[in-house]
């Protein structure tokens, strides 16, 4: 009977440090097309540099991206996902290199002229509202 308690136990606990699931973003892989045409367009990006190793680009994944309101906001831009996984790929690094990336996460905001746009860059976790409100106070949408 102890080991069946004991073992209902471990089941009850690795159950309840799953994380609950979330409806994930639909970025679209980064591509020089996919900003060429948004610019085109006149329709402002949005890049994530991600990695598959990152705990945080993980969290903003389910924290921040999942949530109704984030990606309403998200649905009015070109929404781009660099993976940066690999960082010995030359394509990744020429990446890394061309937009001065130090960690991920790191999110790049591009006016609809293609150019970054100065100091809203977001380094690392931030909350919903914090992301939000950096979409708001830069004029990514101007």
């Amino acid at each position: 009977m102890k080991i069946f308690i004991s073992l209902m136990l471990v089941i009850l606990m690795f159950s309840s440090c799953r994380q609950a699931p979330y409806h994930a973003f639909p970025w679209k892989p980064y591509s020089k097309q996919a900003v060429e045409e948004s610019v085109a367009h006149h329709k402002p990006v949005v890049i994530d540099f991600w990695a598959q190793w990152c705990p945080n680009c993980h969290e903003l994944d389910r924290s921040v991206f999942s949530r109704p309101d984030v990606q309403a906001k998200l649905a009015g831009v070109t929404a781009l996902r660099m993976d940066v996984t690999n960082q010995d790929d030359p394509a990744v690094q020429r990446m890394i290199d061309k937009y001065s990336i130090e960690g991920v996460p790191t999110i790049v905001f591009l006016n609809s002229r293609g150019k970054e746009i100065n100091n809203a860059r977001i380094i690392g976790v931030v909350s919903p509202q914090e992301f939000l409100q950096a979409l708001a106070l830069s004029d990514i949408f101007k």
